[in-house]
C-alpha cells in the first residue's frame, strides 16, 4: 500500500485529495471514510462537491432537473475535445464541432437523441446476439487455451466485447486496434489525468476517428446496410430531420465506450475476485448454471464498478445531508462508492454472489441516464463467464507476474492488466 493511501486512512478528512491517482487508482479507503464522516465533501483544490452514499448518489440520478448532466466549459461528451492550447486546438479545429447528446444532455433533447439507437440495444436486438456472442468467447478461448495463460484483458476482456461493438456498429473486424485505439483517447480525454503530450495524442486520435466515420456515414447513406452506423445516418423519426455528422459522431463514440469499456473492466477484475475468494469461485464451478452465473456477474458489476462516478451540475440550491451545495455547482455522482455502502449492502467489500438484493447495485447508473448499453454488457458478461467455465479452471495468477494495477481515471475504474494461468479442461 502507497504512502498516499495510508496517510487516507488516518489524516484530517479535508486532506484527501480525491482526484489524486493514488485515490483514483485505489479509492475503498476514501470511500469508507467518506460514508461515515464527509456523506457530501467539497474537495478543497477543485470545488467539486462528491456525493457517496447509496441513497443520495441514487437520489442524484432520478432527478436530473436538479442534477443536470448539461456542464460548464463546453465538453460535449466523449468524441470530442475542447482545449485553449493553440497545439492541440489547431488538431481539434480541423474536426467536428462537439455535440451534447446523450450523456452530456438532458431530457428532452437527451431522449430525442436516445430514441435513434433505441431499437439496436431491444431484447429482440439482444436475443439474435447471444450466439455471436458465444462463438466469438470461443474463438478468442481458442487461441490460448492450450498455452495455459494469457494476459487476459488483451487477451479476452477487450476483444470480446470489442468485436461485439465493431459487428453491431457496422466496421470490420481488421479495424479493432483503431477502435481500441480511438476508445483509449476518448478515455484518456476523460480521465482528467492526461498530460500534455497525453492530450495532444488524444487529439490526433480523435480527428483520426471522426474523419474514419465520416467517410463510412457517407458511403452508409449511400447504401445502407443493416447496422447501428446506418441507423444512425438515415434514421428520420417521427418526421425529424436525420443526425448530422457531428451528431452521429457523438453518439458513435459514446456506444463504443459504453458498448465495451464497462464489459472489459468487469470481466478483467472478475477474474481477480474469483482467485482471491475461492469460496465463491467454488460456488461456480460446482454450479456454473446459468442463474449462478447470473449471480456472479451481478456482484461483479457491484463490486467493480466501472463507470464509478459521472459529472453533474446543480441548477439551484440544494441541501443533501446537511451540506448546502449552491447552484451551479459540480457534483461527483460517486456511484462505485454507492455500491460499497454498508447500508444497502452489508459487509459490502465482501465479495459475495449470494447477496439478496444484487438488483440493487447502480453500476449502470440510474434514471434517465441508465446505461443504453447495460442488457448488452450483461449478455457479454453472461456469456463470456460462461465459456470460460466450460473450458478453464483452477484459475490464478501467473507466478512472477507484476502486482495488479488499476489506471487513473476520474470516471471510469479497471485494471490496466491481468496474468492469467489456468487448467485447461
Amino acid at each position: 500500500m502507497t504512502s498516499a493511501l495510508e496517510h487516507a486512512r488516518t489524516c484530517p478528512i479535508s486532506e484527501i485529495v480525491p482526484m489524486s491517482p493514488e485515490m483514483l487508482k485505489c479509492p475503498s479507503i476514501m470511500n469508507r471514510r467518506f460514508h461515515h464522516e464527509a456523506p457530501v465533501f467539497q474537495d478543497p483544490t477543485s470545488g467539486i462537491f462528491f456525493i457517496s452514499r447509496y441513497d443520495d448518489v441514487v437520489a442524484m440520478a432520478m432527478d436530473h432537473r436538479t442534477f443536470s448532466s448539461v456542464m460548464p466549459g463546453g465538453q460535449a461528451g466523449t468524441g470530442s475535445m475542447v482545449s485553449d492550447d493553440p497545439e492541440i486546438k489547431a488538431i481539434i479545429d480541423q474536426g467536428y464541432p462537439g455535440v451534447s447528446t446523450m450523456l452530456t444532455a438532458d431530457p428532452p433533447v437527451q431522449r430525442h437523441y436516445r430514441k435513434f439507437v433505441n431499437s439496436a440495444f431491444s431484447p429482440e436486438s439482444l436475443k439474435v446476439l447471444e450466439p455471436f456472442i458465444d462463438r466469438v468467447a470461443n474463438e478468442l478461448v481458442d487461441a490460448f487455451i492450450d498455452e495455459g495463460q494469457c494476459e487476459f484483458l488483451s487477451a479476452f476482456g477487450v476483444p470480446l466485447p470489442l468485436t461485439v461493438i465493431a459487428s453491431q456498429i457496422g466496421v470490420p473486424l481488421s479495424d479493432l486496434s483503431l477502435l481500441r485505439k480511438w476508445t483509449n483517447a476518448f478515455i484518456g480525454n476523460l480521465s482528467q489525468q492526461l498530460d500534455r503530450d497525453g492530450l495532444l495524442q488524444a487529439a490526433k486520435d480523435v480527428l483520426e476517428f471522426q474523419l474514419y466515420f465520416v467517410e463510412k456515414m457517407e458511403a452508409r447513406r449511400a447504401q445502407p446496410e443493416d447496422d447501428i452506423l446506418s441507423k444512425l445516418v438515415n434514421a428520420s423519426i417521427d418526421g425529424e430531420q436525420p443526425l448530422n455528422d457531428s451528431e452521429c459522431l457523438s453518439m458513435l463514440s459514446q456506444i463504443m465506450v459504453a458498448g465495451n469499456e464497462t464489459t472489459s473492466a468487469a470481466l478483467t477484475e472478475g477474474m481477480q475476485l474469483l482467485i482471491n475468494n475461492p469460496d465463491q469461485y467454488e460456488m461456480v464451478r460446482k454450479d456454473p448454471s446459468p442463474e449462478m452465473i447470473h449471480c456472479l456477474v451481478e456482484e461483479v458489476l457491484r463490486y467493480t464498478s466501472p463507470s464509478s462516478n459521472m459529472f453533474r451540475r446543480t441548477t439551484r440550491e440544494v441541501d443533501i445531508n446537511g451540506v448546502t451545495i449552491p447552484e451551479n455547482s459540480v457534483c461527483f455522482a460517486r456511484f462505485a462508492a454507492a455500491n460499497q455502502d454498508d447500508e444497502r449492502f452489508p459487509d459490502a467489500l465482501k465479495f459475495d454472489i449470494t447477496r439478496d438484493n444484487l438488483k440493487d447495485h447502480v453500476a449502470f447508473g440510474k434514471g434517465v441516464h441508465h446505461c443504453l448499453g447495460a442488457a448488452w454488457s450483461r449478455r457479454e458478461m453472461n456469456g463470456g463467464f460462461k465459456v470460460i467455465f466450460e473450458r478453464m479452471e483452477n484459475f490464478r495468477r501467473t507466478a512472477g507476474a507484476a502486482e495488479p494495477e488499476f489506471s487513473a481515471n476520474a470516471l471510469l475504474h479497471g485494471l490496466t492488466g491481468f496474468d492469467l494461468s489456468f487448467d485447461k479442461k
